[in-house]
């Protein structure tokens, strides 16, 4: 829940939680449904897939946060809040 918190803020914070979530679907305890976890979090990282690369091609400058707020930070949000929605 800390991560998700904090998880669009950047395209670094994004590309930690998506990689720190990968396996959550296994904790039966903390999401029920499994399949829906993976087909959830498998839009993360297309998210995080695009972004990297969008970063990676514009020379991967330290400061990327307004590419990041314009092309992919609103998207990020809704995966979030859909993420949250199946552990609450």
């Amino acid at each position: 829940m800390t991560l998700a918190r904090q998880a669009d803020e950047d395209v670094f914070s994004w590309a930690s939680f998506v990689a720190q979530t990968e396996f959550l679907w296994q904790d039966t305890t903390l999401v029920p449904d499994a399949c829906a976890w993976q087909a959830l979090w498998f839009e993360l990282e297309i998210v995080n897939a695009l972004a990297l690369a969008e970063w990676d091609v514009h020379g991967r400058p330290v400061d990327w946060a307004d590419c990041w707020r314009e092309g992919y930070k609103q998207q990020a949000q809704g995966l979030l809040a859909a993420l949250l929605k199946l552990i609450s």
